[in-house]
């Protein structure tokens, strides 16, 4: 130990090790608990039940709302004609994305005068 404490002194220098070996300050137990009270009689009370139980009553009516709100995500995309994955337990819309990162002088083939053949239906907004 003590070769431990010498050799962290040597790398962080005495002033550093001398604090870290300090007891903390103030010290865990100091403090003011009404005479009879322990440290386990301690707890949140009826105030302490009640917010937690809000909370979770709220993340609940969440959870239903999103649920509710993700039906009607897929009954749209459904409406719409989008293919909807239904084989890994009612995954999302097959979503294709494009990922040639090069220019599109570089990605699509050229015409006879050397202009640039874009994709059907165009490159996107104009």
């Amino acid at each position: 130990m003590i070769g431990m404490v010498s050799t962290a002194a040597t790398v962080l220098g005495d002033r550093w090790v001398r604090l870290a070996a300090e007891a903390p300050s103030p010290g865990p137990t100091e403090g003011g608990l009404r005479p009879g009270l322990e440290d386990t009689d301690i707890s949140p009370g009826l105030v302490g039940f009640l917010v937690t139980f809000v909370v979770a009553v709220a993340c609940v009516f969440l959870f239903l709302s999103l649920a509710r709100h993700l039906r009607k995500a897929r009954a749209n995309a459904e409406e719409q004609g989008l293919e909807i994955d239904k084989g890994k337990g009612g995954g999302g819309a097959d979503i294709q994305r494009d990922v040639d990162h090069r220019p599109p002088q570089d990605r699509y083939p050229r015409d006879s005068q050397g202009g640039v053949v874009g994709p059907p239906g165009g490159t996107g907004p104009a």
